[in-house]
């Protein structure tokens, strides 16, 4: 399993880390990561052949909270499962927040040929989604 056809056209992930400096099993993992930030951070309908591809306009689930803040986990989950065909397993929980308009969620991938990847992503009350891999964060043991 290589990373996506985009990060081999770039060389580089989509933080500008080029892929010869990572090693195969992490490159899966940033690959995976990039292709979620970027579905994550596309608006449904944005795309007009991939209609059903990315999450519903953020002014909206702002509007809907508390109870739309569930309703994106069913959204992020349908997308994630559709447009990132290396997992084989995904459970996303909203995390706590006290900030007003901010949503966070965890996210635990089974990602094939690698394992469980944690995730935490941040929506941001302009709709800008921030996913970060906890191990590289120092947030979670490696022993899985």
């Amino acid at each position: 399993m290589n990373p996506s056809l985009y990060e081999m056209l770039t060389l580089n992930f989509s933080d500008e880390l080029p892929i010869e400096q990572v090693n195969q099993k992490d490159q899966i993992i940033l690959s995976v990561m990039d292709n979620i930030q970027r579905i994550l951070n596309t608006r449904r309908g944005a795309i007009t052949h991939l209609s059903e591809y990315g999450l519903p306009d953020f002014s909206h689930v702002l509007q809907g909270l508390p109870a739309s803040a569930h309703q994106l986990i069913e959204n992020i989950t349908r997308a994630i499962v559709r447009y990132e065909p290396r997992l084989r397993g995904i459970e996303v929980h909203l995390l706590p927040s006290d900030a007003i308009g901010h949503l966070s969620y965890s996210m635990i991938l089974e990602i094939d040929q690698v394992g469980r990847v944690d995730y935490q992503s941040d929506f941001t009350p302009e709709g800008r989604v921030v996913l970060r891999h906890l191990k590289q964060q120092g947030r979670i043991d490696d022993t899985w």
